[in-house]
């Protein structure tokens, strides 16, 4: 080949680069209502957002923003396209969501791992069908460690000790937990958890020990209840915009997919899991006295709340959900995780 025929072909080529522009990036606004030290903030929506940015080859990039709206309006903010994507909670916009909370209920589990897979599992053989996401992408849920009662002042020794205690919840199940237990449910949101502790407008809370930690709540803290299995697990998730996901193309979508779902779960559990003893740890060096429901006091703990999971089986079967089934399945999966 000639010295120019090579020369023309080079000259093609350049052209051809030139004229083929790369895929443009793809920004996602992320709006984050959680303080950004938080480690919701740093090691589960941080953590998956540089994900993202990996799985896609830098096609797709979250950008994390100052909260567009208050923490129960994130679903309609990504829902409307306010935001593209939001992390929320389940139990801030309770009347929307029903079979969430089987994953919520007592007892079932005692880290965030096995409940929080066990419950992606769930979600997709049986509640996904029931669309309670609808007009979004759900991109993952999961749920937090088992919960406690942590108290100001007074040890809880029996069921009787509960009686009249203003205790703050966050509402949903725990709402409905408090009223069976004979406490005073008070409504705040966590970043309030301890000014109204500190101020004794509340009498305790209930958090799991993570939350107590890192809302820095551990100074007025004397007496913890651990409950064997936890009062509940709050359950989460992120979403993104509809529109702003069937915009992304299927290659994308699929590397998207594939740091999402169970991963999601299993990468916002394994935060949940070290942050707890992080937070008994440090309750435990403060002083606080640990103690585990046992004996009597679980047995009416038990008797009080045990009508919850029959009172959502019903609710579930008006969605078209096999409650008992799915119970059963979530209870046979966390088992096998915890192995």
């Amino acid at each position: 080949m000639s010295k120019l025929s090579i020369g023309i072909l080079a000259g093609l080529a350049i052209a051809w680069t030139v004229a083929t522009p790369a895929r443009a990036q793809t920004v996602l606004r992320f709006s984050n209502w959680v303080p950004p030290t938080h480690p919701v903030s740093t090691d589960i929506i941080g953590k998956w957002a540089k994900n993202v940015e990996t799985a896609t080859k830098g096609r797709v990039k979250i950008d994390i923003v100052s909260r567009l709206g208050k923490p129960p309006a994130h679903f309609d903010l990504v829902k409307n396209g306010v935001a593209d994507v939001a992390f929320a909670v389940h139990s801030y916009t309770a009347a929307r969501f029903q079979l969430t909370v089987g994953a919520e209920l007592p007892f079932y589990a005692k880290d965030s791992r096995s409940a929080s897979i066990a419950y992606w599992r769930m979600h997709k053989k049986f509640f996904e069908k029931a669309n309670e996401h609808k007009g979004v992408r759900l991109i993952g849920l999961w749920v937090h460690g088992p919960a406690h009662i942590f108290t100001r002042e007074k040890q809880i020794k029996t069921i009787d000790d509960l009686k009249n205690l203003k205790i703050r919840v966050a509402g949903g199940i725990t709402k409905d937990i408090a009223v069976a237990l004979g406490v005073v449910p008070f409504f705040a949101p966590a970043p309030k958890s301890y000014e109204v502790l500190s101020k004794g407008v509340a009498d305790g809370i209930f958090f799991p020990s993570e939350s107590i930690y890192n809302f820095k709540v551990v100074p007025v803290i004397k007496y913890a209840l651990k409950i064997p299995g936890g009062l509940y697990r709050s359950s989460q998730y992120i979403i993104m915009n509809q529109a702003k996901w069937d915009a992304l193309s299927d290659e994308d979508k699929r590397a998207i997919d594939s740091v999402s779902g169970e991963k999601l779960a299993e990468l916002a559990a394994a935060m949940w899991d070290t942050q707890d003893k992080l937070g008994e740890e440090a309750m435990r060096k403060a002083g606080t006295t640990f103690t585990t429901a046992s004996g009597q006091l679980l047995a009416d703990i038990k008797s009080r709340v045990g009508h919850l999971e029959g009172e959502w089986i019903k609710k579930a079967a008006k969605k078209g959900v096999d409650g008992a089934r799915a119970l059963a399945f979530y209870r046979e999966q966390i088992a096998a995780l915890s192995k």
